[in-house]
């Protein structure tokens, strides 16, 4: 797709001027046509820019359009690769306005980070044309990024992932640790411990400071990831604990940290519980498996020291969890748009934001 864009970007050498098919709004000048090729699209993008910013003298201005173009390129290239269906969205004045954001932006700092970052927004912002809290809040996200800096955006990304995220797609302990050093190393040495970050923060909406803490780090991520901090149990600790002629389908497997040991598979009571009513298990037997479900993983400290000894870095992520606000930093809306883009600039995964933004 790419490639096929930058040839269709290519062939055109033609500029659109206004005529029959276009309208111009007075004021902030903005460019609408009725459609679009991804030529067009290019060419409409680069007349907003000229159209609407301050005109700067001799070299500043060169580097400024420069800049511009390098942003626009980006977000043609990237819609045109992610959203090509949203191409058309080059026509609404709303569209052109968040383009302008980006672009100017761009052109002001040259960040290129910060670039990234605007162009992920925008793209994502090109696949929401209909007005709902997600358009309302990646257009809000456009204007409070260049605000913030890289130490900013890396701790609004570990606040989303430690608090609000879970994978589901982890099958077994190894299977965490590479989700760890995936998706979670890669924040962890702009982490910030500063309070005056999270006083900006919370000044721009990206969260707040609540009254209360989320409770230990090691504890929530015992809760979380439950299934493999398991110590195990023996056969005849399971029959003594369950008793015989259970259906445990589904409920029990080999334990990941000792083999000759079995422990609960699921991920928490809740999938326990509908897993439990599909066997056909009373009640009383299905409170006797969430009691040994909890006796038999490890302790909140255990799991601390495990990752630690597995993941050095975790230690950082531990330390700047107990000594800073970052153990009561809630993420708005616009904290998690901010963090999520974030995020699939460095890891170049993404979600589904209507799923935290409703």
């Amino acid at each position: 797709m790419l490639s096929l864009l930058k040839k269709m970007i290519n062939k055109s050498s033609q500029k659109q001027d206004s005529g029959d098919n276009s309208t111009n709004l007075q004021g902030q000048q903005v460019i609408v046509n009725q459609g679009i090729s991804y030529s067009d699209a290019k060419e409409i993008a680069n007349d907003v820019f000229k159209a609407n910013f301050i005109e700067l003298k001799q070299e500043a201005a060169l580097i400024a359009q420069n800049r511009a173009e390098e942003v626009t390129e980006k977000v043609i290239s990237q819609l045109g690769a992610r959203h090509p269906e949203s191409l058309g969205e080059f026509q609404t004045p709303a569209l052109q306005d968040a383009l302008f954001t980006v672009q100017k932006q761009y052109a002001i700092s040259g960040d290129q980070d910060l670039g990234d970052l605007l162009v992920d927004i925008l793209v994502d912002r090109a696949a929401a044309p209909k007005r709902d809290m997600v358009q309302i809040v990646l257009d809000e996200s456009l204007g409070i990024a260049p605000k913030l800096t890289l130490e900013q955006f890396d701790t609004l990304t570990l606040s989303f992932l430690l608090i609000s995220h879970r994978r589901l797609d982890i099958q077994n302990y190894q299977g965490l640790l590479a989700h760890f050093r995936k998706r979670v190393i890669p924040f962890i040495e702009k982490l910030s411990d500063k309070n005056s970050d999270f006083t900006h923060l919370e000044y721009l909406g990206c969260g707040h400071v609540r009254a209360g803490s989320y409770g230990q780090l090691e504890a929530n991520l015992r809760n979380t990831y439950k299934p493999f901090f398991s110590k195990g149990f023996s056969e005849e600790e399971l029959k003594e604990k369950i008793g015989e002629g259970v259906n445990l389908h589904g409920l029990v497997i080999k334990c990941f940290h000792d083999p000759e040991k079995f422990q609960i598979s699921v991920l928490d009571d809740d999938v326990l519980e509908q897993v439990a009513d599909r066997n056909g298990i009373s009640a009383e037997v299905k409170q006797k498996l969430k009691q040994l479900f909890e006796s038999s993983t490890k302790a909140a400290n255990e799991v601390k020291g495990i990752l630690i000894e597995a993941i050095p870095e975790m230690e950082r992520v531990f330390d700047v969890w107990k000594n800073s606000p970052f153990n009561q930093f809630e993420l708005t809306s616009v904290g998690i748009a901010i963090a999520h883009a974030n995020y699939r600039r460095k890891i170049g995964e993404t979600m589904d934001l209507s799923i935290w933004i409703k």
